[in-house]
């Protein structure tokens, strides 16, 4: 529906409306567009704009896009996976209801809605309403009628529109439309109401009234809107409020954005200026793409504030008294302002704070003021002209003189330029690096890029404040200042120190170096700065370590010799370690010491190579001792040796079988550090872990993917082979024998590289499937290459996964010796998860020979054991395998539909039929009551049924015979 002079036209399918002041005139003139269809046997959703032009965007051929004037145009739905679930309840449920989306300008309210026609076949109805229209009664409530183009609703739609006596009011009309509704005989259709407030009084009172009535309509209404009013006819509806995004997903959305080259600096700076608002995200980001996109240029101070919020910022501005207005210009001028430099500058400030202060437009820490929305800030800055900018800038420097050197350095940058003014400026701001304030510092570091960018002196300040960054865990900035300082500099010294730098970033985010380059960069500066040098060499023997290519970190530290008498002493210290790292890796754990040694445990770095030691050496309990000090470091200069310190504590609770205590620092490390900046491999990798540890395979599939896409783009074997590891590790829990074969066998290739089998812990899973896919030749040849593979290794899970796979193998009585001394041996107890393991193989075996009930009670002590490490996934197979076992014989089904489950499902279903609970069930079978729940949540789901008494009515007659439930076999 849109205007044009004194007619007002609305569309339908059939017939175009045009009312003219005196009266009405139908005709069939003009085509309406909205007979297109998809071309896939789906209705396509009818856009219609209240405001302008009546569109139909769903095409077979074309990507769906939101109208421009939306909230976000080419705006990503990246952070919103809740939110859309949270949608698709609405729209695939059995009842008909509303949702209200609510969520300030820019959230992304109307890129969410426009997902709508995508989620499902339905036909949807879209509506945009529009402000200009809401003076016109019942003009949105119109067009949303001849959208919905129902016979029925067509009718009701004419006797409104020759309602020129206004007889008919909001009530009568709600009334007629909800009994039309109720009449009309169309399938199930989707009405989407962008801006709902937008919409007239009258409208609004109508849809408000039919959305809390929808039962028996055949709909779902979904509407929009800005702000929940209690006064609302919206107010009393279901609602969805839209948050902001997350600062990752702020980050991952504008990386999305397609470009030449992603300027990651602006993204990051863009990230947090806009407070997770997408659509000022996207707009400051494309206004900064085209200077910014190759990081030659400095970032504006403040960061420029145009588009879409420019007049909502004005109505703000222009509503402040004269007192607050003037202190907002002078807080405008600065990141933060220091209240007694402010005080000299206006007499009459603290009204003005007050008044700030009350509407939350500043906020005060200490002696400093700031402005909290830096959008805010750089509209006020920009809407000043430049002669009281300057003026302003002058008057903050001179009364900063006595109280704040950095505020006057900085004010000073924009009134008298001097040569040394932007090298104060990088002074000040490394010293706003040490205290934390990273803000403050790089827009004092991108005023000075923008004063002086291209001097020797500015390259050598440069790298010190790239390597403070890179200390404090900034590695963006840091990057993005040693990438400029590499382009002003030809000091070898400070190539040496630029080029190591970006390594260092290199390892500890987890990307691939190759060897070569890092000694070819020392062997071509290294004398230069010989003491940076032997850090280097370290820090990359480590880093190769980690990635299991011993030959690479070993020939690191052989070239590090050459460097020794420059080393420092906490790198001698850190070689040393670095040495017993390499030989715990290659499985030569002897000479890994039990206790901390004297002096070197104050050293952090030191002290998390050595926690890593021991955990290769499987002394576990000393290795989260370890690890648990460096995390608990307070230095800020530590932050990347604590980050990493959290990663190896996840891997020794793995590798010790604690699956509970791994799952929680996994999801600890989720919470602390979103970004994913340190060590991507193994983040993934824990990833995928988790979410097969928990049971979750959809999500494990999802993290699988990413995992593949990192070890496959960065060449990373040992990643590889992780996660094949782990893949094959719980298909074989699961029972999917194909499948883990496959994953496992590619695992053991890729481990053979590495020599020492404790690494992967693959081969004695390898073993398992082979005995269960009755390949009894190459079981006895994977077997073998382990047991060749173990001699000389002290590994108590090593001796342990060797016992269990001796015993799978041997015959008869036999095995059920060996299972016993694999049990009651010493070793076993080192891990209580590989323990489990072999009493659930012994109580498989058990039943293979036709001792159920010992079989039945091994079964129960191995999920207790698997319940003690937390190994939620290894219980819930305990107890299905309790569930096949413990069932009651069962006899031909008398009911058809009752073949459509399993045998364990057709008895749990009889003994719900027979009244048992719940927790009864549970007691009888010896699983959980969660167990239970899931197991009759799926008979539900394949009868259909609904309820207890349902199931109870078509689980009554005669059952089939349980099947054998599958056991280890006898050999």
């Amino acid at each position: 529906m849109y205007l044009t002079g004194e007619y007002e036209y609305f569309t339908c399918r059939n017939s175009l409306v045009r009312i003219v002041d005196q009266g009405y005139i139908d005709k069939q003139r003009l085509g309406t567009g909205l007979d297109a269809t998809s071309g896939q046997g789906v209705e396509p959703p009818v856009m219609l704009g209240t405001g302008g032009e009546t569109h139909n965007f769903f095409e077979s051929t074309k990507e769906y896009r939101s109208p421009s004037s939306m909230d976000g145009d080419h705006m990503s739905l990246i952070g919103r996976s809740k939110e859309l679930d949270r949608i698709i309840s609405v729209i695939r449920g059995p009842k008909e209801s509303a949702l209200a989306v609510v969520g300030r300008r820019g959230v992304g309210k109307s890129s969410l809605l426009s997902e709508i026609p995508r989620l499902s076949d339905y036909r949807t109805v879209f509506l945009r309403a529009s402000a200009s229209e809401s003076d016109w009664p019942l003009s949105g409530l119109t067009a949303l009628l001849n959208g919905i183009d129902d016979p029925v609703l067509n009718r009701f739609a004419d006797e409104l529109l020759r309602d020129f006596t206004g007889a008919m009011d909001v009530p009568t009309v709600s009334t007629m439309l909800l009994n039309g509704l109720h009449q009309r005989s169309s399938s199930r259709t989707v009405i989407v109401i962008d801006d709902a407030d937008q919409l007239d009084p009258s409208s609004q009172s109508v849809i408000g009234f039919l959305a809390r009535r929808l039962s028996g309509t055949d709909m779902a209404l979904f509407l929009s809107m800005r702000e929940e009013s209690p006064d609302s006819p919206f107010a009393s509806l279901p609602s969805l409020r839209l948050r902001p995004l997350s600062y990752n997903d702020t980050v991952r959305m504008l990386e999305s954005i397609p470009a030449p080259q992603t300027a990651t600096a602006a993204v990051h700076a863009v990230a947090a200026a806009t407070q997770g608002n997408p659509l000022a995200a996207v707009e400051l980001y494309t206004c900064l793409l085209e200077r910014q996109a190759e990081g030659k240029y400095a970032l504006p101070v403040p960061l420029p504030s145009k588009g879409s919020f420019v007049s909502e910022f004005a109505a703000t501005v222009g509503g402040l008294t004269h007192d607050a207005r003037r202190v907002l210009d002078l807080l405008s001028l600065s990141c933060r302002s220091d209240i007694t430099t402010l005080e000299k500058v206006y007499s009459k400030l603290w009204p003005g704070i007050d008044e700030l202060l009350a509407a939350g437009m500043v906020s005060r820490t200490g002696p400093y003021l700031r402005i909290r929305d830096q959008l805010l800030r750089g509209y006020v800055f920009a809407a000043m002209t430049p002669a009281v900018r300057t003026a302003s800038h002058r008057a903050m420097a001179e009364a900063a003189e006595a109280t704040d050197p950095y505020a006057r350095r900085w004010h000073l940058s924009f009134t008298a330029l001097e040569r040394q003014t932007p090298f104060g400026l990088l002074r000040f701001a490394a010293d706003l690096i040490r205290s934390g304030e990273i803000a403050f510092a790089v827009e004092y570091i991108e005023r000075a890029l923008t004063i002086n960018p291209w001097e020797a002196e500015t390259a050598a300040r440069l790298t010190t404040l790239a390597e403070l960054l890179f200390n404090r865990g900034e590695f963006v900035y840091a990057k993005r200042y040693l990438t400029w300082a590499q382009r002003v500099t030809r000091n070898p010294a400070l190539i040496l120190r630029l080029t190591g730098l970006a390594f260092e970033i290199q390892f500890i985010q987890g990307a691939a170096v190759r060897s070569s380059m890092v000694l070819r960069l020392v062997k071509e500066f290294g004398q230069h700065d010989p003491a940076f040098a032997a850090k280097l060499l370290a820090l990359g023997s480590l880093y190769y370590a980690e990635r299991w290519e011993l030959e690479d970190a070993a020939g690191l530290l052989q070239h590090l010799r050459n460097f020794q008498e420059s080393a420092s002493a906490d790198c001698l210290a850190m070689v040393g370690r670095a040495r017993l790292l390499i030989e715990a890796i290659g499985g030569k754990t002897e000479n890994v010491g039990r206790k901390h040694e004297a002096g070197v445990s104050d050293n952090v770095a030191t002290l998390l190579v050595q926690g890593r030691s021991l955990s290769y050496a499987e002394h576990h309990e000393l290795a989260h001792e370890a690890f648990s000090m460096v995390r608990n470091s307070l230095e800020a200069s530590n932050i990347n040796w604590r980050e990493t310190a959290d990663f190896l504590a996840v891997d020794n609770e793995i590798r010790a079988g604690n699956v509970r205590t791994a799952v929680k620092l996994i999801e600890d490390l989720e919470l602390s550090e979103p970004e994913i900046k340190y060590h991507r491999g193994i983040r993934h990798i824990f990833r995928v872990w988790r979410a097969h540890a928990l049971g979750d395979e959809a999500l494990a599939r999802a993290y699988v993917a990413e995992a593949q896409h990192f070890s496959g783009g960065e060449s990373h074997p040992a990643i590889t082979a992780q996660l094949a590891a782990y893949q094959g590790h719980f298909a074989l829990m699961r029972g999917n024998l194909a499948e883990s074969f496959a994953h496992l066998s590619r695992a053991a290739e890729i481990g053979m590289a590495f020599g020492n089998p404790t690494l992967l812990r693959c081969g004695a899973d390898l073993v398992e499937v082979l005995v269960r896919l009755g390949r009894h030749r190459e079981a006895t040849q994977a077997l073998f290459r382990l047991e060749s593979r173990s001699v000389g290794l002290r590994s108590p899970w090593l001796m342990s996964a060797v016992a269990r796979s001796r015993a799978m193998l041997a015959d008869g009585d036999q095995s059920l010796q060996l299972f016993s001394q694999a049990l009651e041996g010493r070793i076993a107890h080192e891990s209580v998860l590989e323990r489990a393991r072999t009493m659930l193989c012994y109580a498989e075996r058990l039943g293979a020979f036709g001792r159920l009930r010992e079989a039945r009670d091994a079964l129960l002590r191995a999920k207790v054991m698997f319940d003690e490490a937390g190994a939620d996934a290894w219980t819930q197979h305990v107890d299905s395998l309790l569930l096949d076992e413990r069932v009651e014989p069962v006899r031909a089904a008398g009911n058809p539909a009752m073949l459509m489950l399993a045998d364990h499902e057709r008895s749990l279903a009889k003994m719900v039929a027979r009244g048992m609970r719940n927790k009864e069930i549970a007691a009888t079978l010896y699983v959980s009551v969660r167990t239970v729940e899931v197991r009759l949540t799926a008979i539900y789901r394949k009868l259909g049924v609904e309820s207890r008494a349902q199931l109870t009515a078509l689980a009554a007659g005669k059952e089939a015979a349980a099947r054998e439930p599958y056991v280890l076999p006898v050999l």
